[in-house]
């Protein structure tokens, strides 16, 4: 029972419902597997034996005991939480007493606006909302009561915000009519708080203080434009889906930046669309190029400065001629003729460019102090400790060829920073109404800045992925490390605030990926001899209530990334916090088929496809199936056949589906005519219901080749994909032009309409 409670406790899932709505219950040796994990990493325990003896041996009845008493009873010996949060419209707090307390409570608010408020909080005002009762552990015996104290209409002692004058009123201090105000509510954010407790013990007085944070969140997460008095009064807003390095355009540098991404908003801006969707710009491995997943950072807190334009850095104006040289010339011509990315050149290629407008940053702004230094200056400091910490962990693992000092790779945040933050001002001025919309990928690398620097609150002994099911027989490990939700709580959530903060800048909407992390993540240990996995629960309404919170801050408007093994739970949460589901074309279905677009979800964003399907040439012509079975993804050409046969029910579906609603002619049905169907299909979805609707910029320019494909890692060059037309290829591009007003058009009409 005490294992079973302590596996309880730690979030480690005992069953699941998997994708066929069978129920599978997981054995206790994986549970037991995934614990060996957890405990080891608070131990700090490196050593592969040890770590897996743990499993072999589970902890001792003592130790089962006093972990116990840490998660299930040490908080209630504290008076308040470290860590307890409120809705604003409903704010409280709550007190872990004695059963026997007869003192007499203070409760003080230092408000993130610097207003000081003081409760003196009577017993008789406190609501008892559970018991707890310790008996002989760790040396504590007795019952403890948990109070909830409504702030809602109390009365407080408003007092000036320097903290000393706090100090200085006395508990038994009389309360003066001219202190007092009626409080009626307290604005969202992050409070201090601090409980001082009087209480009577014989003939001694004691006098014990506490303290700890009060987060005061939304119900709901930020809606802009989306807002229930909003619909109705325009367009449904539309945008495209990139993945910035697969743009091409005769500027770059072997790779799409941001300078890239500008002339992209200078294209579809005029078209009237809403957003562009990015993939994650996460800093990627330095000392790795050849591992480019965007999906697999070091640093999710930081931008890749691949992604940099060179010739928008001031700097590049002071070396011009050094840059029009042969040498530079040659290089930069080679890297843009490549159908597919060359990682490793680009990078040597960029850095070395780098280098050199880092050296005329330091000469020409940095030593004399100029507008543009002090700039930089603010920058770093504002980033504070993390950026120095990533600056100097990266300094360090960078590749002898271009070793630099930390201040080289602050220069480089404050570069790119500096320019994510152009394009996303330039799609506003252009009448976008959201801009762009980021991604934040589910977890982080192991050997990563941003695990290294934080390893007390993540599990370095596991990583992420998913179950098996039919698509991947073996389950699917991500590498990427997990969060351990009881570090994490232990920490205040800190890194997953400010991991969310810095997400939520310079851009109108961020997509959450994996939104089901939030409730739980199926972690696999690194040593295989601890089992298969199991899934580990968080602390979902924490962490959907910091996102509602900081969404409302930075006026970021959420998606959620909810495919796959979808919980009820994330269903409903989603929903009442007010964070848009992603529906992808492929996967809206029932029983019937595809749905009708007029049933599609309207709290949601509807994407036709996205960087793990296939684009809509390859899906209509089968491509990506042959493929499948060339990669072996297929086991034998039965399995092909099937799948094949398949695919053309589906497409004959989707014919008659928009020869019946008037996108394409009966006669058309023989003979297709490929950009004609792929016009009428992206007005078809576009004139549906979700709130939101995107189309990738492949597609539109009619690519057949994926992105990725799951399942392979040396086997395909996922990632590495360059698109075959350029930016200004395509602004004269009769079919790109006209799907771009055929969508902008169906986006203009009641949902559902032809």
């Amino acid at each position: 029972m005490g294992l079973e409670k302590l596996l309880y406790l730690r979030g480690v899932g005992a069953d699941f419902t998997d994708c066929f709505g069978q129920y599978i219950r997981i054995p206790e040796t994986d549970r037991q597997g995934i614990l060996a994990c957890m405990l080891a990493n608070q131990n700090a325990l490196q050593d592969t034996k040890q770590i897996t003896s743990m499993a072999d041996e589970p902890p001792s009845d003592a130790e089962i005991e006093a972990q116990i008493y840490q998660l299930d009873a040490h908080h209630w010996t504290q008076i308040i939480p470290a860590f307890h949060w409120c809705y604003v419209d409903e704010p409280w707090v709550c007190f872990y007493l004695p059963s026997d307390f007869a003192g007499s409570l203070r409760l003080t608010l230092e408000c993130e606006s610097g207003a000081m408020l003081v409760f003196d909080v009577l017993k008789e005002a406190l609501i008892p909302i559970g018991d707890y009762c310790i008996q002989g552990i760790d040396g504590v015996d007795g019952n403890y009561v948990k109070y909830r104290f409504d702030l809602l209409g109390k009365l407080c002692i408003e007092l000036p915000r320097n903290r000393q004058n706090i100090q200085s009123v006395a508990l038994d201090s009389p309360l003066h009519s001219k202190h007092l105000s009626d409080f009626s509510a307290l604005s969202y954010g992050y409070h201090h708080i601090t409980v001082t407790t009087h209480s009577a013990i014989t003939d001694n007085s004691v006098q014990t203080t506490h303290s700890g944070t009060l987060m005061v969140a939304p119900r709901t997460a930020y809606q802009g434009i989306l807002a229930e008095e909003n619909k109705g009064q325009g367009s449904k807003p539309w945008g495209i889906s990139i993945q910035l390095y697969s743009l091409r355009s005769e500027a770059q540098w072997g790779i799409g930046d941001f300078g890239d991404l500008g002339e992209l908003i200078e294209e579809i801006a005029p078209h009237g669309a809403d957003f562009i969707q990015l993939n994650p710009l996460h800093a990627l491995d330095i000392a790795a190029p050849d591992n480019p997943s965007p999906y697999s950072p070091c640093d999710r807190r930081r931008l890749n400065p691949l992604y940099i334009c060179i010739q928008d850095v001031p700097e590049y104006q002071l070396l011009t001629q050094e840059f029009s040289k042969a040498s530079w010339q040659q290089d930069i011509l080679q890297l843009n003729q490549g159908e597919w990315l060359d990682y490793p050149k680009i990078s040597e290629l960029k850095y070395r460019a780098f280098e050199k407008l880092y050296s005329a940053f330091c000469e020409h702004h940095l030593v004399p102090k100029s507008l543009r230094s002090q700039e930089y200056q603010t920058f770093v400091a504002e980033q504070g400790g993390a950026l120095l910490e990533f600056a100097k962990e990266e300094s360090h693992r960078s590749p002898s060829t271009i070793l630099q000092d930390e201040g080289f790779y602050l220069y480089l945040q404050f570069v790119a920073e500096s320019q994510l933050k152009a394009c996303q001002r330039k799609a506003q001025s252009m009448g976008m109404q959201l801009g762009l919309v980021r991604d934040l990928a589910v977890g982080a690398a192991l050997h990563g800045v941003e695990v290294q620097a934080n390893a007390a609150q993540f599990c370095l002994n596991a990583s992420i992925g998913a179950p098996p099911d039919p698509f991947a027989p073996q389950g699917q490990n991500w590498g990427l490390t997990p969060l351990d939700p009881i570090k994490l709580k232990q920490h205040d959530f800190q890194h997953f605030i400010a991991l969310t903060r810095a997400n939520m800048i310079y851009c109108g909407a961020l997509r959450i990926d994996h939104v089901m992390g939030l409730l739980r993540l199926w972690w696999w240990p690194l040593e295989k001899q601890l089992g298969h996995g199991a899934y580990v629960y968080y602390p979902v309404e924490t962490l959907f209530a910091i996102l509602c919170l900081e969404s409302q801050r930075a006026q970021c408007i959420v998606i959620g990334e909810d495919l796959g093994i979808v919980p009820p739970d994330i269903i409903h949460r989603l929903y009442i916090d007010g964070i848009y589901s992603n529906e992808l074309f492929y996967f809206c279905k029932d029983h019937q088929g595809f749905k009708h677009p007029s049933q599609y979800k309207s709290q949601s964003l509807m994407m036709l496809a996205n960087h793990d399907v296939p684009t809509l040439v390859a899906w209509w012509t089968a491509s990506d199936l042959q493929l499948r079975r060339q990669l072996n993804l297929f086991d034998s050409d039965q399995q092909l056949a099937d799948a094949l046969g398949g695919r053309e029910h589906e497409k004959y579906q989707l014919s008659r589906m928009l020869i019946s609603n008037g996108y394409l002619d009966e006669a058309e049905v023989s003979q297709i005519d490929l950009d004609a169907l792929l016009t009428a299909w992206m007005g078809f979805a576009a004139s549906g219901n979700s709130a939101l609707y995107s189309v990738q910029w492949c597609d539109l320019l009619g690519d057949r080749h994926a992105v990725n494909i799951p399942g392979t890692w040396h086997e395909y060059p996922n990632w590495q994909r360059r698109l075959p037309t350029s930016i200004k290829t395509a602004s004269t591009d009769i079919n790109v032009q006209t799907r771009l007003r055929h969508i902008a058009a169906k986006r203009k009409q009641p949902s559902g309409t032809q």
